[in-house]
């Protein structure tokens, strides 16, 4: 019960972030929000170009998680970021142990007023899942981070693989709350 009021509050929360978006366009004419942004901190896409990395920094973006098996760029070029990579085979879920480690690493860039970028080749499998692990770390369930997801980004398509992953990362999120309640 705790938990779907915890994970209502926060679906509230980024509520108000898309009406002050809403607002924010018809006052200033252009979005705050972008098609690939989840929430106010957490971006989600495809596989961005040296011109790209330009245009994160423009956005405001501090960190990167790559889900792709290779970086195709030399880590000079991630200059300004802070940057993780974890390898996964495309269409395959990752370990449980790199969903926790890149969720933690997410949530840590956003509690420093970060803002963090997803990715891998397309964000439709890999990216999500870990666009959803950190989701699921901050408190929502399953269900409403998949749905505020495919919201913003409804093309997504995680594997019966990955969507197993995430409900085995629920699990585990649970049983720490039930561990140790604040």
């Amino acid at each position: 019960m705790l938990k779907k009021v915890k994970s209502l509050i926060t679906l509230v929360i980024i509520f108000f972030q898309k009406v002050y978006d809403h607002f924010y366009r018809l006052i200033k004419g252009i979005p705050t929000i972008k098609r690939s942004q989840i929430t106010a901190d957490l971006f989600l896409g495809s596989q961005y170009n040296k011109v790209g990395l330009r245009k994160l920094k423009a956005l405001g973006i501090t960190a990167i998680v790559n889900m792709r098996i290779h970086s195709i760029y030399k880590k000079a070029q991630y200059k300004g970021f802070e940057y993780r990579h974890f390898p996964t085979i495309d269409n395959t879920a990752p370990p449980l142990e790199v969903l926790i480690k890149g969720a933690q690493f997410i949530d840590e860039q956003i509690k420093k007023n970060g803002k963090v970028y997803v990715h891998c080749r397309q964000g439709l499998g890999r990216g999500p899942t870990m666009a959803i692990a950190y989701l699921l770390k901050s408190g929502l369930t399953f269900d409403d981070a998949l749905g505020l997801v495919k919201k913003v980004r409804p093309f997504i398509n995680p594997r019966r693989s990955q969507i197993a992953r995430l409900k085995e990362l629920e699990q585990f999120y649970n049983a720490q709350v039930l561990s140790n309640p604040a």
